[in-house]
C-alpha cells in the first residue's frame, strides 16, 4: 500500500482539468512535480449501475496501483513516471463517487423534509407560523431533489419523486401566500360588500396574495375574453398560422356590443382579437370562439394547468342572441385569470405580446386605469361587466416590479367599489415595498 500512498501523493490531478486540479495542486507550483503522459490514448471508464459497483472498481484500482513500482522522480526536472491509465480510471471514478454521494445525501434530505412536512400536518393549525413551516419543509424537500446530479444513478428516481411532491408543495406554497393576504380583507369591507368580493394580487414570480381568489364570481362577463385569447394564440402557433390571417365573421355571431368588428366582413384574425381585448367585442368573441372551438380552448387551458376556468357560452348583448349559443355558462376565477395575465406579461408563450398589446390600448378608462394612480404605473387592463359582476385585471408597475390585480365584485355596478379595491393593493404595495416579509415561491407546474 505504500506504493499507492506514493501514487496518490505526488501525481496531481491535472487529467481531468481546471475543477479536479484545483482541489489538490497547492498555491506553489514549483513543489508539484509534473505528470509525465507518454500517450494520449482514452482509457475507456470501467462501466457501474450504483454506488456499490463503483466501491468495488476503486478498491480493485487502488489494488492494483499498490503492486506497481513506486514513482519515480527525477531530482534535476521535478518529473514523475507513473501509470497513467491506472491513474486516470481512479480518479475518474473517484470523482463519480463524489457525484453519486453527494446525489443520495439530496436524496436523503428530500425525504427527511417531506416526512416532516407530512408529519406537521397532523399539528398544522390556521396560523402563519404553521403555513411558513409546511411551506418550508416541501420547498427544501423540492429543492434537495433538484440538486440530485442529471448524471447520477438517481436522476431518474429523484425526478420521479420531484413530480410526487409537486402537488404538496403547490398546495403548501399557496396556503402561504393565502394566510398572508388579511390586508385584502380590510380593504374589501372598504367597499361595504366584502362577502362579494374576489381579488388576486400576483408579481411576476407569481408571489400571489388573494381573497376567495379560488372562488368563481357570479359570472367572468368579459374578463372570459383572456382566456380565448389565450387559446386563440395557441392554435396558431401549433398550426403554424399567421396572425395576418383574414376569416370572414359570421353573420350568426353578430350580438351587440360590437366593437369595431362587423358581421359579414373579411379581418384578420389578429386585429378580430385586438377588437375582442381592446374594445371588448362581442361579436369578436364569439366568432374566435367558433374559429377556435370551445374543447380546444378548454383543453389548452386545462394543459396550462387551469382546472376551473371553462369557456362554453358565446357573449350576448342588450337582448340579442348569436347562433350557437352554448350552455352552460363559463367559469373563472380571479386565481387562474390573474396567473394568465402573468404568463402574458412575461410573454411566457408565442402571441403573448399580442395580447400584451390589446390590454396596453384598453379603451375603457374607468376602472383599474382611473384607480392607478403614481407611484405606480397602469400597464394594461381587461374589464368586464354585466347584470350579474363588475370587474377588472389590471396590470401595474410600482418602483420597477409589475403586478397584476384582479378585482370581481358581484352583483354590482359599483366603479368605486371596484376602484377602491384597487387602490387599496396599489397602496399596499407602494407602502410595504411589495408584500413585505418572506416570499414564498411559485406552485410547480405539472
Amino acid at each position: 500500500m505504500r506504493h499507492l500512498w506514493w501514487y496518490l501523493t505526488v501525481t496531481p490531478l491535472a487529467t481531468f482539468g481546471i475543477w479536479a486540479t484545483s482541489l489538490i495542486v497547492p498555491s506553489f507550483p514549483v513543489l508539484a512535480p509534473v505528470l509525465e503522459t507518454p500517450h494520449s490514448k482514452t482509457v475507456p471508464f470501467p462501466e457501474a449501475k450504483s454506488l456499490q459497483e463503483l466501491y468495488q472498481i476503486r478498491d480493485r484500482l487502488q489494488a492494483d496501483l499498490a503492486k506497481r513500482q513506486p514513482v519515480l522522480i527525477s531530482s534535476q526536472t521535478g518529473t514523475a513516471t507513473a501509470p497513467t491509465e491506472l491513474l486516470d480510471s481512479l480518479q475518474a471514478v473517484e470523482i463519480h463517487i463524489q457525484v453519486e454521494e453527494s446525489a443520495k445525501q439530496s436524496w436523503n434530505d428530500a425525504i427527511r423534509f417531506a416526512n416532516q412536512a407530512t408529519a406537521l400536518k397532523s399539528q398544522a393549525d390556521d396560523s402563519e407560523e404553521s403555513a411558513k413551516q409546511a411551506y418550508t419543509l416541501w420547498k427544501q424537500a423540492m429543492d434537495s431533489l433538484k440538486e440530485v446530479s442529471k448524471d447520477s444513478f438517481m436522476a431518474a428516481q429523484a425526478e420521479a419523486k420531484r413530480k410526487e411532491y409537486e402537488n404538496n408543495y403547490a398546495v403548501a406554497a399557496y396556503r402561504y401566500d393565502t394566510v398572508r393576504s388579511g390586508f385584502l380583507k380590510a380593504i374589501a369591507e372598504k367597499t361595504g360588500m366584502a362577502s362579494r368580493v374576489r381579488v388576486t394580487v400576483c408579481n411576476m414570480q407569481r408571489e400571489c396574495r388573494r381573497l376567495r381568489g379560488n372562488e368563481p364570481p357570479a359570472s367572468p362577463a368579459s374578463l372570459i375574453k383572456v382566456p380565448v385569447a389565450v387559446a386563440l394564440m395557441a392554435k396558431l402557433d401549433e398550426e403554424k398560422i399567421n396572425p395576418e390571417t383574414k376569416i370572414m365573421v359570421s353573420r350568426g355571431n353578430w350580438t351587440e356590443d360590437a366593437g369595431k368588428i362587423w358581421v359579414g366582413s373579411e379581418y384578420s384574425l389578429k386585429k378580430i382579437m385586438l377588437d375582442m381585448i381592446s374594445y371588448s367585442g362581442n361579436i369578436a368573441t364569439n366568432q374566435l370562439i367558433d374559429y377556435v372551438g370551445r374543447d380546444y380552448i378548454n383543453q389548452v387551458l386545462r394543459d396550462r394547468g387551469y382546472t376551473t376556468t371553462t369557456v362554453r357560452t358565446k357573449l350576448v348583448g342588450q337582448s340579442t342572441y348569436p347562433a350557437n349559443l352554448g350552455t352552460p355558462p363559463n367559469v373563472m376565477t380571479t386565481d387562474e385569470l390573474t396567473d394568465m395575465m402573468v404568463g402574458i406579461y412575461n410573454q411566457e408563450h408565442p402571441g403573448d405580446d399580442l395580447i400584451l398589446e390589446g390590454l396596453v390600448n384598453q379603451y375603457d378608462w374607468e376602472l383599474g386605469y382611473e384607480a392607478v394612480k403614481r407611484p405606480a404605473v397602469w400597464i394594461g387592463e381587461k374589464t368586464g361587466q354585466n347584470s350579474k359582476v363588475l370587474g377588472s385585471t389590471t396590470g401595474v408597475n410600482i418602483q420597477g416590479e409589475r403586478y397584476v390585480i384582479t378585482v370581481t365584485i358581484d352583483y354590482t355596478a359599483s366603479e368605486p367599489a371596484v376602484k377602491t379595491v384597487i387602490q387599496g393593493v396599489v397602496e399596499y404595495l407602494v407602502k410595504n415595498n411589495g408584500f413585505g416579509g418572506n416570499t414564498a415561491a411559485p406552485p410547480a407546474e405539472g
